[in-house]
């Protein structure tokens, strides 16, 4: 276990919140989410923080003084910071909160809108990225750069870098993966379904209920990707 999630926890989670970043970033001219995911892993624990979990924020954005005088939401809580190389301070700061995740990964978006950060618009990779949100100064830690860095090599998110193709959205009220797909116009024998199994998740497709449930539920969201 790493600071409080698992690699296993660190995979469902880049599952559920990798396409909704992608989608946010790309609609708003971005070329690299794939740090923007390392973010949320690394700052709120893989929804795991309590900043993350109860308040929807999964990037450590902190209410500024024109937040709290527009009277958004917000909540007091301790943070650490890194004002001298390697000396953490323990401070308490007011933390921005929105109502679902959709909402935090807009508000990041809106938060990197500024002149500040508008050099991320220019980012070829990830790696240069992570250097310009360091330069900017979004954070205090000097491990950020090399800490994002590393999950995105570990986790493999490059990938998101590229545009995803997805199912449509299934509304229908059926429980089985296969009416869906069918209900859908899309194939559904088992060696496409092994095919969608191993676009989305990792791990050998063997048809289990559990897998066919797994896959059923992203396209329920629309979040399933197409192989």
């Amino acid at each position: 276990m790493i600071m409080g999630y698992t690699h296993t926890d660190a995979e469902n989670f880049i599952t559920y919140i990798a396409p909704i970043i992608q989608r946010e970033g790309f609609a708003r001219g971005y070329r690299v989410v794939s740090t923007v995911i390392a973010q949320a892993i690394v700052e709120g624990a893989c929804g795991k923080s309590g900043l993350a979990k109860n308040y929807h924020n999964h990037f450590g954005l902190k209410a500024g003084r024109a937040w709290i005088q527009a009277k958004k939401p917000a909540v007091n809580l301790k943070t650490k910071e890194e004002y001298k190389p390697g000396t953490l301070t323990t401070i308490n700061d007011f933390f921005r909160v929105y109502t679902d995740d959709a909402a935090g990964v807009a508000g990041y978006y809106d938060f990197i809108s500024t002149s500040r950060y508008a050099n991320l618009k220019e980012a070829q990779d990830y790696r240069q990225y992570a250097e310009f949100l360091k330069k900017d100064g979004y954070a205090t830690s000097s491990t950020y750069v090399s800490n994002l860095c590393n999950k995105v090599v570990l986790y493999g998110l490059t990938k998101w870098d590229e545009e995803t193709k997805y199912f449509p959205q299934y509304v229908g009220g059926g429980e089985s993966i296969v009416n869906a797909l069918d209900e859908l116009g899309m194939e559904s024998s088992y060696s496409y379904r092994k095919k969608i199994y191993n676009a989305n998740f990792n791990g050998l497709y063997v048809g289990a209920a559990g897998q066919n449930t797994a896959i059923l539920n992203l396209l329920k969201q629309g979040i399933l990707i197409m192989p």
